[in-house]
Parts: structure tokens; sequence; C-alpha cells
């Protein structure tokens, strides 16, 4: 019908206006103002540049309360992605791709092709909601490589916290001093979240555990626990860190066995179907030329 030529100027011209909407410039609402002001989450910052701080912005104002609109904070904060870029991200790539058919369909269109500008739009439709997920499927491999790296760190920070306690170190200093040792983004991380802690006035268990919340990584959470029980009953706890480290480490080396062991099966199960393949085609192959022949 005629009215689905439309549909390709339709959303080209809905793509422009969103981009050109998130460019003006606006005044800040006051409310919103005051809000930024109480709040020193780190992934909230609007950091990164001014056209994604924008469209972050715009869209995290704007998104609905349904499945697949939620936003992983625990995952960013792991990763140090800011809510804005993240957003940014999942609008771009879903608005590229939601107009990709169309301009695809105009192109062939202009080459003397067909014009197939309602299946074009239409195809777009799907397009652009694989767009917006891929930034959540990106996010969360990054998020699970970076737990794993974590964990590893952690169970090295908790040997050298042991180390600091039997020097007689008070927990406190145990914990800044173990943070101090390693150059890895790990130590980093602990090191900002004990320093944040000490400008602050809170005790660095404390802080370590609501790190260890924020981002979803439990093994953090038992050096804040055994750290709080020392420092609130004044108990040696040299043996305890290092046998839960050594746990940590041990528990790592098995789950990476196990996933070598899973790895490993399926190359032998996929070199053995090529075996079986090429044994078939060597088989078959001279039935096929004599066939061919006849």
């Amino acid at each position: 019908m005629w009215y689905f030529t439309l549909i390709p100027g339709a959303l080209l011209g809905a793509g422009l206006a969103l981009i050109i909407a998130t460019l003006l410039p606006r005044q800040s609402k006051l409310s919103a103002v005051m809000e930024r002001m109480g709040t020193t989450n780190t992934i909230a910052d609007h950091s990164g540049t001014d056209l994604e701080t924008r469209v972050g912005s715009w869209v995290h104002s704007r998104l609905p309360d349904l499945p697949g609109f939620t936003i992983p904070t625990k995952d960013l904060e792991l990763v140090g992605t800011p809510v804005n870029n993240y957003l940014y991200q999942k609008a771009r790539d879903a608005l590229l791709l939601l107009i990709a058919p169309s301009f695809a369909g105009l192109a062939l269109n202009m080459a003397g092709a067909p014009f197939v500008g309602g299946v074009a739009a239409l195809s777009g439709l799907p397009l652009a909601i694989l767009g917006w997920t891929g930034a959540d499927r990106d996010l969360k491999k990054k998020a699970t490589v970076a737990r794993q790296e974590f964990a590893r760190g952690v169970a090295i920070y908790l040997e050298l916290v042991a180390t600091e306690r039997r020097r007689n170190a008070p927990v406190t200093r145990a914990l800044e001093n173990a943070a101090t040792i390693g150059d890895s983004w790990v130590f980093v991380r602990i090191r900002e979240e004990l320093r944040r802690a000490r400008f602050a006035g809170t005790p660095s268990w404390e802080a370590l555990n609501n790190f260890a919340d924020a981002t979803g990584v439990p093994e953090l959470a038992e050096v804040a626990r055994i750290s709080r029980s020392a420092d609130e009953s004044g108990s040696s706890i040299y043996e305890t860190l290092r046998s839960t480290g050594k746990g940590m480490r041990v528990k790592l080396l098995n789950e990476e066995q196990t996933q070598a062991n899973k790895l490993s099966d399926q190359f032998s199960s996929f070199a053995g179907f090529i075996v079986a393949m090429i044994a078939v085609g060597i088989i078959f192959t001279p039935l096929l030329f004599n066939l061919a022949s006849t």
C-alpha cells in the first residue's frame, strides 16, 4: 500500500528529532539538581562526553518500570561504567539498527530495485531490540570476567592482610597497608573505598561490606566480616585470614579446572564431529562421482 512508503521517512525523522532534542540545552530541574547533590554513587556521575551525558540522562528519565529496562547497577559499579554511558550505548545501537533497514531500502530504490519501504521499516523493529540488548550482553560478559578476577585478587588480599596482622598492625591499618601492595585494578578499587572510608570517618570493614553489596562480590564481604569481628572483639584473625584465603584459592582453582574440562570436552566433541564428516566425505565422494558420470 502507498502509506507504507511513509514509514522509512517517519523513522528517519523520528531518529533525527531524538538526536536534536538531546543536543538542545535544557534548564535543569531543581529537584534533579538536589538529588544529584545528595548522592555519592560513582556510576551515577555524569562522566563521558556531553552527548553521552545528554542522551543517557534523557533515556534514564524515560525508562519504563518493566522487565528489559532495568539497570544492572551491580555490574556497572563493578566494571566502573557510568549509567549515562551505558544508556547512551543502548540508545545509539537501537536507533542505528532501527533506521538502518530503511536507509538500505532507500538506497536499493535509488539503484533501481523495487521499493520495499514497509518491509524494511518493519524489519528494523527486531533489529532495534537486538541493538538495545547488545550492551547488556557485553556488560554481562565483562562483569563475569571482572568478578572472577576480583575473587582472585581478594584471595591474595586476604593473605596480605594476614601478614600485616601478624606484624601486630591494627585492623584498619592492616587493611590499608595490604591494599597498597598490589597494582592491579582490584587493589586500586579497594584502596579507593578504604580512602573514602577514612575521610568519611566510617569503619574500613563497613566500607568493604558496602562495596561488596554494590558490586555483588561475596568474597570481599567475607573480608569485611572477618575484619569486623577482629575490630569489635580484638581477637587474632591471622589463622582465619590465611585459611579463608587458601580456601578461596582452592575453590577458584577447582572452578577453573571444571571450566577447562568442559571446554576440552566441547573441543573433543567438535573435533570428533569434524573427523566423522571427513570420513563420510571420503566414503561417499567416489560414489557421487560414479553416479554423476553415469
